[in-house]
């Protein structure tokens, strides 16, 4: 076995010149004595992690692998030292770089087998930081989330690592990857399906739809049921199948009850009763309660424009460099605990501090939508802060369809609020 180093500077400049070459001459042998030459690489700041030469079945094959080996010498958090990879393509380059029937090797881009390019969305193209680095954030990815990314040979890339990998709003997305291995993975064959890269409804226009969700649509948040059944029409044929490896029911059932949901939450409620059902209406399973619970955040925040309805604030986070993430919550007027439907109506985007205060009865929002405060918030200084909402209006939705229903604010108001004792109520 040998221990792992880091290529120094000039390492990885000599390793860079002979791909340079063998994209020219394709025979060239692999520079091997740069892994030892202690004017090009150095031991490692990570401590002993042994590695030993050996055949990968495929990149979850090798990310498994090497992540067993930095964990066996005691490293625990992502090994990503800088010279690391670079020395480990080149130890496995018979493996990530293997030669043809005739000898020849073809290399590809520079990015597979060294990490000059700081461009986040393009370092993910390197053969084995890549699989590594998704095998240890999704531990392995347990429920498929790494069906299709890890299942290609180590040496390719992959149609689903170009388009998935350059999309950090999937990437970061258990359930977009989990829909993608779904529709797109032959569990038995352990490989891609048959057509899943056409244009059309295959792979790469599903990360095209779910990319270009509204903002509203927390898709790192979202199910993978939930994912499956927003797709339009024309995905349907990847959902012919009956059971997934779990043996859950038909996929295009979950399209028919993300469809009926989606409808369900816009529906105008006329009367206090068409936000309130029987709690034991609510014992549903497990999937239609996900779906039920991501559609009602993604219509009540789309409808409150990513704000909080109290507060007027929208905090927004951007993760890499197409992810975007709100700290807006959406809330329940009418507790579902207590028969509220899954309707915009009956739903405020609040942030997660005044979400907690709402649900606890420390403010609410009168019939004129202002928002009225419990006697609490005067008596106790930490609770100070949300004296400064006192008689603010509430901030609406600019479609009237979408407002609170004034007999759930009343409902919330009687049922929840701290009715004792209040300050400066209208």
């Amino acid at each position: 076995m040998d221990r792992v180093r880091c290529l120094t500077p000039k390492g990885i400049g000599e390793f860079g010149r002979y791909l340079k070459e063998l994209r020219i001459q394709g025979e060239l042998p692999p520079p091997r004595a740069l892994l030892t030459d202690d004017a090009c690489s150095v031991p490692s700041a990570l401590g002993d992690v042994w590695v030993e030469p050996r055949n990968f079945a495929s990149r979850r094959d090798f990310a498994e692998y090497i992540n067993n080996r930095f964990v066996d010498a005691g490293v625990f958090v992502n090994a990503d030292e800088p010279g690391m990879w670079e020395w480990l393509s080149l130890y496995y380059f018979d493996e990530a770089c293997p030669p043809n029937n005739q000898g020849f090797r073809k290399p590809g881009v520079e990015g597979r087998h060294l990490l000059r390019d700081q461009d986040a969305r393009r370092r993910h193209r390197h053969l084995l930081r890549s699989p590594y680095l998704l095998y240890r954030k999704y531990e392995g990815g347990p429920n498929g989330e790494l069906d299709l990314l890890l299942s290609y040979a180590l040496p390719v890339h992959g149609v689903a690592a170009t388009h998935i990998g350059e999309r950090s709003r999937l990437l970061t997305s258990p359930g977009a990857l989990v829909a993608a291995s779904r529709l797109y993975f032959d569990l038995v064959a352990k490989k891609p399906r048959l057509g899943y890269s056409n244009e059309e409804n295959g792979l790469r226009a599903y990360c095209k739809f779910v990319n270009n969700l509204p903002e509203c649509f927390d898709v790192s948040g979202l199910s993978a049921d939930t994912v499956i059944g927003l797709l339009p029409q024309g995905f349907e044929i990847w959902m012919a199948d009956s059971l997934d490896e779990h043996g859950r029911e038909t996929r295009n059932l979950t399209r028919q009850l993300a469809s009926v949901e989606m409808t369900s939450q816009f529906a105008v409620a006329e009367h206090l009763d068409d936000l309130l059902q029987d709690i034991h209406e609510r014992r549903v399973t497990e999937r239609q309660a996900t779906v039920r619970s991501d559609l009602f955040r993604a219509a009540v925040v789309g409808a409150y424009d990513s704000t909080c309805a109290v507060s007027g604030l929208g905090l927004r986070h951007t993760i890499g460099t197409d992810s975007t993430r709100h700290e807006v919550e959406a809330a329940h007027i009418i507790p579902v605990s207590q028969g509220g439907r899954d309707r915009v109506q009956n739903g405020l985007a609040l942030n997660r501090t005044i979400h907690w205060a709402f649900d606890q009865g420390m403010l609410w929002v009168d019939s004129n939508f202002r928002v009225s405060v419990a006697g609490e918030v005067e008596k106790d200084e930490r609770n100070h802060w949300l004296k400064q909402f006192l008689n603010r209006p509430l901030k609406l939705p600019a479609n009237t369809r979408h407002r609170p229903h004034p007999d759930a604010l009343h409902w919330h108001a009687k049922n929840v609020a701290a009715s004792a004792a209040t300050t400066g109520s209208n």
